[in-house]
């Protein structure tokens, strides 16, 4: 009904518009119908892309790469039902690409700060994807009641949250904090209505003032019709 009311008026005699004012506003609904199929065309377009384009995690992690001699062989075999009997154990971060480029692993499980100097080296051409899961790692044991418990944890949180480990990781990983863990991602633009406010702002004026034009235009017109008096002779 939205988009028949207007072609009728284009095509059939009996929907026929004479006003010019009448005829710009229908121009201006037209514009817009048409902006908003593209709207609508161009994000559905961007979801499905996006949707394909989208990386994804393997089925399984049969085929998997993890570093020689760490836990992560019984984590992934446990957490993920693995049989473990296709993991590609590898020692180094030069293993890593070798084996990613040659189709040895589809994906390389390993411990956040080595996936982080990896992608330091190799980052414009790997990214790092998937959940972060928190694993327990190295602690410090102290005797109940120490002193020193207090003070070493304080100590650790000032390191970690301080600025000294921030040039730490720019002079060693090569990153600044302002480096995601995907940096040759950049963020996907799509259209909205937003990206045409202005344009709708401009439409709205022209109907607005169409209609004002065309009031004023039949107020001026009933002025100048005279009512017509008769008299007769008695």
């Amino acid at each position: 009904m939205v988009i028949w009311f207007p072609i009728s008026t284009f095509f059939f005699h009996e929907g026929k518009i004479k006003n010019k004012c009448s005829k710009v506003v229908l121009v201006i609904w037209l514009s817009m119908i048409f902006i908003v199929i593209q709207i609508f065309t161009a994000t559905l377009s961007s979801w499905l892309t996006l949707d394909q384009l989208r990386p994804r995690l393997p089925p399984s992690f049969e085929n998997a790469g993890y570093q020689d001699g760490s836990f992560l062989k019984d984590l992934i075999t446990e957490k993920y039902n693995c049989s473990g009997k296709q993991l590609l154990p590898l020692k180094s971060v030069e293993e890593y690409k070798s084996a990613l480029t040659n189709g040895s692993v589809s994906a390389i499980v390993d411990e956040l700060p080595y996936i982080e100097l990896f992608l330091a080296k190799y980052g414009s051409k790997y990214m790092k994807f998937g959940p972060i899961n928190q694993e327990s790692g190295i602690a410090f044991a102290f005797p109940r009641g120490s002193p020193l418990l207090q003070d070493f944890s304080r100590g650790v949180i000032n390191v970690t949250e301080s600025e000294t480990m921030m040039k730490m990781k720019e002079k060693y990983l090569g990153f600044s904090p302002a480096d995601k863990s995907q940096p040759n991602q950049a963020p996907p633009q799509s259209l909205d209505v937003q990206s045409f406010i202005g344009l709708f702002i401009f439409m709205g004026i022209v109907i607005i003032a169409a209609i004002v034009t065309s009031e004023i235009s039949i107020m001026r017109r009933n002025k100048k019709v005279l009512p017509i008096t008769s008299s007769s002779d008695t």
